[in-house]
């Protein structure tokens, strides 16, 4: 039996054409309702696209591969399970070699404890290098979603 926790994920960047827009609905489809409507309103409207759901363990490994494969920027936050585990989020972008994590609070954004904050201290990270990489992890770091039309310009879903 799993520890299914709320869940939210944030997508974006661009698709590349109509087949990565399909793409990306049936992986989000296979964990979030109403995928096509949900894909296409943060691709006619210029905004983020946000899903929240419960979850096993707060964890969506196949759309988190599939924002990967197509390039694009995803946070994934889940909420704590009381006695279990923590609340956390994990972060991609293109460029990153690795997928992130951060320890965060039950809205999903990222935090860091007195004991961790200690322990960057020793290993020289400047305060500056550590609120860079919390800022990263913010829901505000992912940028809308959009569809490349001819030429490189944003369009719509078809």
């Amino acid at each position: 039996m799993g520890e299914f926790v709320m869940t939210t994920v944030t997508i974006g960047g661009s698709l590349a054409d109509g087949e990565a827009v399909a793409g990306l609905a049936a992986a989000v489809g296979r964990y979030f309702g109403e995928a096509d409507r949900l894909v296409d309103e943060a691709l006619v409207g210029g905004t983020r696209l946000i899903l929240e759901d419960l979850q096993d363990h707060g964890m969506t490994p196949d759309l988190d591969a599939c924002c990967q494969a197509h390039g694009l920027t995803y946070k994934r936050a889940w909420c704590a399970r009381s006695g279990v585990f923590e609340a956390g989020l994990r972060h991609w972008r293109p460029g990153l070699a690795y997928v992130a994590n951060e320890a965060a609070d039950d809205a999903g954004e990222p935090m860091i404890t007195l004991a961790a904050l200690r322990n960057t201290q020793k290993a020289g990270t400047t305060l500056s290098d550590l609120l860079a990489r919390l800022d990263e992890a913010a829901s505000s770091a992912v940028p809308p979603l959009r569809l490349l039309g001819a030429g490189g310009d944003t369009g719509t879903a078809a």
